[in-house]
């Protein structure tokens, strides 16, 4: 079946937009005419779009980017908070504080603050649409990612909170989960992978941004 979408004349943004799910939601929105912003900590150029170095963990570049996307677009109508960080596949007592932090700001509190300053945009459009993008792991908790599953599950909180907040509006505020990506298999090292998710998908438990490049 050949879907078709118009979203002529919408600005959309995607976090950890350069490659993996990213990149192919980008070249989506491209394809059905948005204008498109990707913002990356290792930014590659997508044809039809605009591509800014942004770390998500810093408020200060995150300001930053939006301040020249606003230039451009004056509003923005989709946001997809895609970036992510999976970390190392090793039992929590190993991990080294520094990294779990890591894991946390990126998958988490980019998640926050990359909201907390486009949000207030939408508000004043009077719409809006927010795309968290998921994992299977903030639902089970997986052995050996616990960071991570620690952050997708404060990542699925967050986005029920808040659409709960903005329902009386019309900005609508959902999350996603990956289906058939393909993450490393040691993630499920008994399922290749990913698991069985029903509907004949599969969930992966692991960062959207490394998802595909591995």
């Amino acid at each position: 079946m050949n879907i078709q979408y118009d979203f002529s004349g919408q600005t959309a943004i995607v976090t950890g937009g350069a490659r993996g799910i990213g990149r192919a939601i980008a070249t989506q929105f491209v394809r059905f005419g948005a204008q498109v912003w990707t913002w990356d900590i290792d930014p590659v150029e997508l044809d039809g779009a605009q591509s800014l170095r942004v770390d998500v963990t810093k408020a200060d570049e995150i300001a930053r980017a939006l301040g020249e996307t606003s230039r451009q677009s004056p509003r923005v109508d989709i946001l997809v908070n895609n970036a992510g960080y999976l970390g190392r596949y090793q039992p929590f007592e190993q991990f080294d504080p520094a990294e779990w932090h890591h894991i946390l700001q990126v998958n988490l509190v980019g998640v926050f603050e990359v909201t907390r300053q486009i949000l207030p945009l939408m508000r004043r459009a009077g719409q809006g649409r927010i795309v968290n993008m998921g994992s299977l792991a903030g639902k089970e908790g997986l052995p050996n990612l616990a960071p991570y599953s620690a952050a997708s599950a404060g990542v699925i909180a967050f986005t029920k909170a808040l659409s709960r907040e903005v329902c009386d509006t019309e900005i609508r505020y959902e999350a996603e989960d990956g289906l058939d990506a393909g993450c490393p298999p040691q993630a499920f090292p008994e399922r290749g992978g990913c698991v069985d998710a029903g509907g004949g998908g599969r969930a992966c438990g692991c960062s959207h941004e490394d998802l595909l490049s591995n």
